[in-house]
């Protein structure tokens, strides 16, 4: 800890080069366990004699690479090393390899075979680089993902705990645990390393907890012999060149015995290739976010199957660009090249000279560091949609979620029981059935036009006569299923249409579960199209879990909910028409609520009513307040909000010339609801002393505000009864 706090405290103050040279070493920090736990997952199918030979070729992946990858790559502060999701891949090979019979007893055949899948591996990810095939990759669906990310870390926590329970038939079928200490230090470990990655991000989690699991292995060793807490890695073979697979193949008869298992090789590669192409997309990204630099993919992605192709000629495991040494090397200040250099430069420096203490690093301390990466990749997503399947929540589509958790259980099941590679087939046909079943559905549920359904916005009579007669120009299509290649362009002929008549068409997506890019294309195609026409495309419900519509963010057309859109609608459609200017009062004789009243009457009305002004967000009345007033809307709009456990719901918002409150004063008591302004409002205030004045002095007054009063009332309820139909 203290190594890598002081590397980034004097980086701050260094030239560039030097600054990304001490950068390179915070990287390696962070990459020197995560390379030697990877290479030890990977070997361990082979014995407790391969443990060191994994650990020295996980730390050559990282340095030789890391190294080519930095070279070739764009200059940036990209660091590449092995990763525990494509060790896996490669392990579960591995496991294959050792249970055939041609394998099994010939480590140097298995390790032979691992090179080619490396190599075969990084040949593929240039052809995606070369031909832009890692386009189709990254519109994987994220289900599948989810799944595959799953079972690597349910595979990998297995494959650390297993050892310590065995299966004992003289005990009617009952666990044995063995090593019962090993195992418990096993888990004090892992817990320390989670707890100081959610203390504190300065350090490395996993780099504190190898050195320190260490110490205290040695400790707990030295007061307690007798206790047995597991094995060390051994001797590292660091001298590359005469571990290298395919030159000690030379004269061995093993072509045989390779193309007999040439189809599991290429699959596994093929997986490891379309895994790291994600996940180097995804590092990617994450850079341009970081440091905001314009993003390579091709060039990144042919560097990274260069790099791993270099790998594979000393038995390599394969290495991707990982998000945790990226965003060290970055927090370092790293910026260029160089970094990487210095990174691969530093891990080498230290197989070399400190060879001696890397091989007596204990291997129950490397089992921990992989539980807590098993631990820490197990996909939230997937949490949050099994919430939104199992609870009942407003604007969550249940089925979608079921739908979604479907895939990832399908592939975490065939990827336990089977492999990988057929868990992530797998998953791939379920979520296409999926999505060729929700295509099917036709992508307009409902057409409804400006005079059939309305905001729930509280307007004048004149306003809502003008809403009527120009109802025609305004359309809403809300939509259904999945939003994709084979229907976007339907949609696209229906808006033009709709286009030639109407001047606003919303496009309500609640209904909407998934969108592809060529559905957001049309969408952002139509937004630009109407705008060109003098129109509007309008959208609402617009998911913010689909990427894909990341370019709309923050389009004033873009709006939260229906309701919002329908007002957004409505108020184009006045001010088109100039039914009223919004910077000035209507004087008080032209409102509904004066319909029935005489020019004195007014006056007199007016004089009994002080005039009251509210700012934007200003709080006119709130919930559970004394209902001692009502207030008339000359001017602005405000809003009514109910409060809720977890925040607050608007109900209703009314606009100039109506009232509000008006029914609480009749009632009495408390209010229901708060009211506040959504702009700058003028009113006048009308109290219950003032109106019960007026009941008992002026009752020609008095029987007029009731009359109104039961009017508007009943236009009210009528209103609400039309949008429930229209909802319907």
């Amino acid at each position: 800890m203290a190594i890598d706090l002081a590397i980034r405290i004097n980086a701050k103050n260094q030239p560039r080069w030097r600054r990304d040279v001490l950068a390179g070493l915070s990287a390696a920090c962070v990459v020197l366990p995560f390379s030697i736990a990877a290479g030890v997952l990977v070997y361990s199918p082979l014995g407790s004699r391969f443990l060191g030979h994994g650990a020295a070729i996980g730390l050559a992946t990282a340095i030789i690479a890391g190294a080519v990858a930095a070279m070739v790559a764009s200059s940036s502060f990209s660091v590449t090393c092995p990763n525990i999701s494509t060790s896996i891949v490669v392990a579960a090979l591995v496991v294959y390899l050792v249970g055939n019979a041609a394998f099994a007893h010939d480590p140097n055949l298995v390790i032979i075979a691992i090179t080619l899948c490396v190599l075969v591996a990084g040949l593929l990810q240039i052809i995606f680089g070369l031909f832009g095939i890692a386009r189709i990759i990254k519109f994987t669906p994220h289900s599948v993902l989810a799944g595959f990310v799953n079972s690597v870390g349910l595979i990998v926590a297995v494959s650390q705990l297993r050892p310590f329970f065995k299966f004992d038939r003289s005990a009617f079928g009952l666990i044995r645990l063995e090593h019962p200490i090993e195992l418990l230090f096993m888990i004090a470990v892992t817990g320390g390393i989670i707890a100081i990655g959610k203390w504190q991000n300065k350090a490395p989690a996993p780099f504190i907890g190898l050195i320190v699991g260490t110490l205290v292995f040695y400790v707990l060793h030295f007061i307690a012999p007798q206790a047995s807490l597991g094995e060390t890695i051994g001797a590292l073979p660091m001298t590359f060149l005469s571990a290298v697979p395919l030159i000690n193949s030379v004269g061995v008869s093993v072509g045989g015995a390779l193309w007999s298992v040439a189809p599991q090789i290429f699959l596994a590669s093929l997986t490891l290739a379309a895994v790291a192409t994600l996940q180097s997309l995804l590092s990617f990204r994450m850079m341009q976010n970081l440091a905001d630099i314009a993003p390579q993919p091709r060039r990144g992605l042919i560097a990274q199957g260069i790099a791993n192709c270099a790998s594979s000629l000393i038995g390599g495991i394969f290495s991707v660009p990982a998000p945790s040494p990226i965003n060290a090397c970055f927090q370092a200040g790293g910026r260029t090249r160089v970094a990487g250099l210095s990174a691969a430069a530093a891990i080498f420096f230290s197989a070399i000279v400190f060879s001696s203490l890397l091989e007596r690093i204990p291997t129950v301390v490397l089992s921990a560091i992989l539980l807590s990466v098993a631990i820490k990749i197990v996909d939230h997503w997937t949490l949050r949609t099994l919430g939104d399947a199992l609870i009942p929540r407003g604007g969550v589509d249940r089925k979608y979620a079921w739908q979604n958790l479907a895939v990832v259980v399908l592939v975490m099941i065939v990827s336990i029981s089977s492999s990988i590679i057929a868990g992530a087939t797998a998953g791939f046909g379920l979520a296409c059935l999926i999505f060729i079943i929700n295509m099917s559905k036709p992508i307009v549920r409902r057409r409804l036009f400006g005079d059939e359904i309305f905001s729930k916005r509280i307007r004048s009579t004149q306003e809502m006569t003008v809403l009527q007669q120009l109802g025609r120009r305004r359309t809403v299509l809300q939509l259904q299923g999945v939003l994709f290649f084979g229907n976007a362009d339907n949609l696209s002929i229906e808006v033009n249409e709709l286009l030639k008549d109407t001047d606003v068409v919303l496009l309500d997506l609640h209904g909407i579960s998934d969108i592809d890019v060529s559905g957001a294309a049309i969408l952002v195609n139509l937004i630009a199209r109407a705008r060109g026409l003098g129109k509007a495309i309008v959208l609402c419900n617009v998911p913010k879990s689909r990427p894909v519509l990341s370019s709309l963010e923050g389009d004033s057309t873009v709006l939260s909910d229906l309701d919002s859109g329908l007002e957004w609608m409505e108020e184009q459609a006045l001010r088109a028409a100039i039914v009223r200017s919004h910077d000035k009062a209507i004087p008080l004789g032209e409102l509904d609520l004066m319909e029935e009243f005489k020019p004195l009457e007014i006056m007199e009305f007016e004089s009994m009513l002080p005039a009251r002004d509210f700012k934007t967000g200003d709080i006119i009345c709130s919930e559970n307040d004394d209902a001692d007033r009502m207030w008339i809307l000359t001017k602005g709009t405000v809003s009514v909000w109910l409060k809720l456990a977890d925040g607050r719901r608007r109900i209703a918002s009314l606009a100039a010339g109506t009232t509000v409150g008006e029914m609480a004063l009749l009632q009495s008591g408390r209010r229901s609801a708060t009211v506040s302004a959504d702009e700058d409002v003028s009113c006048y205030e009308l109290n219950r002393a003032t109106f019960e004045k007026i009941l008992d002095t002026n009752p020609t007054i008095g029987l007029k505000l009731l009359k109104y009063f039961t009017r508007e009332m009943a236009r009210r309820l009528r209103l609400s009864h039309q949008d429930l139909r229209a909802s319907e």
